[in-house]
């Protein structure tokens, strides 16, 4: 049997993480987090999540402006995501996502939407 070669660069893949806390009444909660990681030149968001109250305020876009600092201070130039037609589609598409793929009625009733940004 014939071995192929690879097709994707040997490079690791390396994690990226960040979270944003608050402190109230003596107690510190987290009210952001975002998890991904990079690899073959590219940097994937697994996770980006704002708790409800925090909302609309610009931390959600602070966090994903810094995570695609990260992404291109690791040389790579593209940073792509996934999100759920009843999530925040409008969210990335306002930051510069394009969509590069959908996944219909996944769940049942929605689509899962494959979004891809070009970092300059």
């Amino acid at each position: 049997m014939r071995k192929s070669a690879p097709s994707t660069p040997p490079s690791p893949a390396t994690t990226t993480a960040a979270c944003c806390r608050s402190l109230s009444a003596g107690l510190t909660t987290t009210c952001a987090g975002l998890c991904g990681w990079t690899w073959g030149g590219c940097g994937y968001i697994d996770l980006l999540w704002v708790r409800y109250d925090q909302r609309g305020g610009g931390l959600g876009a602070r966090l994903l402006a810094a995570a695609e600092a990260e992404i291109r201070r690791r040389g790579c130039d593209r940073v792509a995501l996934s999100t759920h037609s009843f999530q925040a589609p409008g969210f990335y598409a306002r930051l510069g996502y394009q969509e590069c793929g959908r996944t219909p009625g996944y769940p049942h009733g929605h689509d899962d939407i494959h979004l891809v940004k070009q970092l300059r």
